[in-house]
């Protein structure tokens, strides 16, 4: 309920009174990085009123590098966050009963929204007991799935609701054989950083589920017999991963 609150807060906010009016960041051969508003944009040159009030002039034919005011939200002390384009993230994250990597391929729209795919590498673990022993079984799945993003604020800390769907691709181990596929959702919240470079660090909380079916097998001379099983897994995940742009 504390993180619902603090996520309903911010996004009332809506754009943080801290971002710079048309941030703009252009890197200038022969001059560097010049950061700040951009208040002229001509075919002769550009003006950038920098942090400090200075006004920064220079011809666009300069230019190696740019980030324009509709791509990124730009703070001060260089800090910027991506309002749009194409976007690789890579994470991992953490549950009682699973261990899951992840990356994937996103394209973010107006500062608002955000579509991609992905795939991952997801290992999760459930156990019981039967009279004679007891199993603890490990799936491991390959999954690939598509997931959005909408943004809740796009201020100094971006929030935003997450839910990805997809299909588990669940495999055969030591300890399992006869594995089938099965759904995957996931959805909650995270939270990313801004930076000074093209790299931002997110955190993700999440609640996950996926399904399996297959044959627990035990290697115990005691055990009866190998045991079906059709589950579904029930994980909270924390999820700390990085952001790339370009």
């Amino acid at each position: 309920m504390a993180i619902l609150a603090i996520v309903y807060a911010e996004s009332a906010l809506g754009q943080s009174k801290h971002a710079i009016e048309n941030g703009c960041i252009v890197k200038v051969r022969g001059q560097g990085y010049i950061r700040g508003s951009l208040v002229n944009q001509s075919a002769k040159y550009w003006t950038i009123v920098d942090y400090e009030g200075d006004s920064n002039f220079f011809n666009p034919d300069r230019i190696a590098k740019v980030y324009m005011p509709h791509e990124i939200t730009l703070f001060k002390r260089n800090r910027f966050h991506y309002k749009e384009g194409i976007l690789c993230n890579h994470s991992l994250g953490l549950g009682v009963n699973g261990v899951h990597w992840n990356l994937s391929l996103n394209r973010r729209f107006s500062n608002k929204y955000e579509l991609g795919f992905g795939i991952g590498s997801h290992f999760n673990r459930f156990s019981f007991n039967t009279p004679n022993t007891s199993h603890s079984v490990a799936v491991h799945s390959f999954p690939i799935y598509a997931q959005g993003k909408y943004m809740l604020r796009t201020g100094k800390k971006m929030w935003y609701g997450k839910l990805r769907l997809g299909w588990a691709n669940n495999t055969n181990n030591s300890s399992t054989s006869n594995a089938t596929d099965g759904m995957l959702v996931e959805g909650g919240l995270g939270l990313t950083f801004k930076s000074r470079r093209k790299i931002k660090r997110y955190l993700e909380f999440t609640q996950y589920f996926s399904r399996a079916t297959g044959t627990a097998q035990d290697l115990e001379d005691n055990a009866l017999s190998d045991i079906g099983f059709k589950v579904w897994f029930v994980n909270f995940m924390v999820t700390y991963g990085i952001e790339i742009g370009r």
